[in-house]
């Protein structure tokens, strides 16, 4: 498994309990197709960082609350994926 699939999976994992259940399925789709076709996978996730609604504009939550900690390794993990995908 590459780096990029497994940081893949973990944006994933924590999107869905974040309250981000259509974004995790998505990110997912893309892990599983990164392994089939990585040069078209790297340009479908570099899309999802444009416009209003992006991934960059997504903070978790849970029952009202900010999940700090999970919020910091979410931002971690898009800058890395963005640099190792782009």
């Amino acid at each position: 498994m590459t780096i990029e699939k497994t940081t893949l999976e973990r944006m994933a994992t924590l999107l869905e309990p974040g309250g981000y259940a259509e974004w995790s399925a998505s990110i997912f789709r893309l892990a599983k197709k990164y392994t089939i076709n990585p040069d078209d996978t790297r340009h479908m996730f570099r899309n999802l960082y444009a416009g209003m609604g992006s991934l960059n504009d997504l903070v978790l939550y849970r029952n009202g609350q900010v999940l700090m900690s999970e919020n910091d390794e979410l931002d971690q993990l898009r800058n890395d994926l963005f640099k190792l995908l782009s």
